[in-house]
C-alpha cells in the first residue's frame, strides 16, 4: 500500500508560525503551493530512517496557508475528530541544521567497468552497491584481481541520502529567499534554519 508524504514550511518570527514556501501561477492564472517535500513510499522511508520526524497532534498555531491546504472539504483539518487517523508530523529546524548531508553514501571500490558505464551515463545508469568492495577487502585481493576494479564515492540518486538533501535543500531555498525578498525591507526579519519547522501529512 502506498503512503504519501507531502512537507509545508513555516517560519517562526516574532512569536507567530508564517508560511514560508513557493507558490506557483499554472497557465489559468489559479496560484498552487509548492510543498517543500512531496512524494511516497521512499520519500517516507528516508525520513522514518535517518530524518529527525517527530509524530505530533493536529497544530493549532499553523499559517493560514498551511491551514487551507490541510483543510477537508467539511471543513475540518486533517486527522481532527478521527482518533484513528493522526497524519501530522515534524522535522524541527534544529535537525536541518544539525545534520551533514554533503558527504557520499558509499565509499569503496566498485568494478571499473560499472563505473565507467555510470559516468557516461549517470541519469540512466545506476551503480549497485551490492559490488561495492570496501577498502579493507580490496587489499587483501590478488593483485590482478585489483586491476577489476576502482575507488568511487557513490551517492544513489534514489537513496536516503539524495532525497534528505534535496529535501534540505528545498527548505533552504525557502528560507534564502524569504532573507532576500521578504526580510530585506523589513529590520529584524531574517531568520535561519533554526526558526523553521516543517509539517508533514503523512497519510
Amino acid at each position: 500500500m502506498s503512503i504519501s508524504v507531502t512537507g509545508y514550511t513555516e517560519a517562526k518570527i516574532e512569536g507567530k508560525w508564517y508560511c514560508i514556501d513557493f507558490f506557483q501561477y499554472d497557465m489559468n492564472g489559479h496560484v498552487h503551493h509548492i510543498p517543500c517535500i512531496d512524494g511516497q513510499s521512499i520519500v517516507h522511508t528516508a525520513l522514518q530512517w535517518d530524518c529527525d520526524m517527530d509524530r505530533i497532534g493536529v497544530p493549532t498555531d499553523l499559517s493560514p496557508q498551511v491551514k487551507a491546504e490541510c483543510t477537508g472539504r467539511d471543513g475540518k483539518l486533517f486527522g481532527e475528530d478521527d482518533p484513528h487517523w493522526n497524519p501530522w508530523h515534524m522535522v524541527r529546524g534544529s535537525w536541518f541544521g544539525s545534520v551533514d548531508l554533503d558527504q557520499p553514501e558509499y565509499c569503496g571500490y566498485f568494478p571499473r567497468q560499472a563505473v565507467a558505464d555510470y559516468l557516461s551515463n549517470p541519469h540512466d545508469v545506476t551503480l549497485d552497491e551490492s559490488d561495492m568492495i570496501p577498502v579493507e577487502e580490496y587489499r587483501e585481493l590478488p593483485e590482478e584481481e585489483k586491476k577489476a576494479y576502482q575507488y568511487y564515492e557513490y551517492t544513489s540518486p534514489y537513496g536516503n541520502r539524495s532525497i534528505l538533501r534535496d529535501f534540505k535543500r528545498a527548505v533552504q531555498a525557502r528560507v534564502d529567499a524569504w532573507n532576500s525578498e521578504i526580510a530585506f525591507c523589513k529590520d529584524h526579519m531574517q531568520i535561519s534554519l533554526s526558526d523553521v519547522r516543517v509539517l508533514l501529512i503523512i497519510g
